[in-house]
């Protein structure tokens, strides 16, 4: 799987930030010029992969707009089966940029964030870190952790989660409009695959299933419920909730 080849400092006020980061993730701090793929650490955080750039910020571009209405998120609190005076907690198998996750986070769940590809790791990791020093932002990032591993390692312990939640991002063959983002994802991540059938044959609670609207569904169970927005649905499957 294509990943990082390790951290290059690009202004020496973060060199620190870097090492702390190398050590975390058992990457190097990079020296030379001809690394291809890596993280620059600077103001703002790049994953640099050849000639093509991705940012990820909570707190600037069309995310932001998400954010300062996070309790608007009506589908989503659906699909998690949100109670204002309970705190899920929640195993996110497909972490991504971790936009789903923070939201969740907002939303006062406890979140771990499975994410197999360190570079990507890094980026959320550097989103969190780059927040405002406001109540609300760090109680959010106090609400999650941040794992570098394949989801599979954690299908036996399924059970011990209020709630799977997987984002397949590439689930349509339909050539769609993709944000620039979007398509950096599905050049960068060319080996990804999709862990929802193994999670549904886990223990699971709650088996929620993020999905383009007119996508298929990843499993054949007519018992699935799903919340349909304008352009994506979550399927859910129940199995030992209470």
């Amino acid at each position: 799987m294509v990943d990082i080849e390790g951290i290059k400092v690009l202004n020496l006020d973060f060199k620190e930030r870097a090492i702390e980061l190398s050590k975390k993730y058992n990457v190097s701090l990079l020296n030379s010029e001809s690394a291809e793929i890596y993280i620059s650490i600077d103001d703002q955080s790049i994953l640099h992969f050849g000639k093509n750039k991705l940012e990820n910020s909570f707190g600037e571009g069309k995310f932001s707009a998400r954010i300062t209405q996070y309790q608007g998120e009506t589908l989503l609190k659906k699909a998690i089966g949100w109670q204002s005076t309970v705190q899920k907690h929640i195993l996110d198998a497909t972490g991504g940029l971790g936009h789903d996750s923070f939201i969740l986070a907002l939303l006062g769940q406890k979140i771990t964030v499975l994410e197999k590809n360190i570079g990507l790791c890094i980026l959320i990791e550097e989103a969190l870190h780059n927040l405002p020093n406001l109540p609300y932002f760090n109680d959010a990032k106090n609400n999650i952790s941040i794992i570098n591993n394949d989801s599979r390692a954690f299908l036996s312990s399924a059970e011990n989660f209020d709630v799977i939640y997987i984002d397949p991002m590439f689930n349509s063959k339909k050539k769609l409009k993709r944000t620039k983002q979007m398509e950096f994802l599905v050049s960068y991540l060319k080996e990804y695959d999709d862990p929802s059938a193994e999670f549904y044959e886990s223990n699971f609670k709650r088996l929620v299933i993020k999905k383009e609207l007119r996508a298929k569904s990843s499993i054949k169970d007519c018992s699935a419920l799903s919340f349909k927005g304008s352009s994506v649905r979550y399927d859910i499957y129940s199995k030992g909730e209470k």
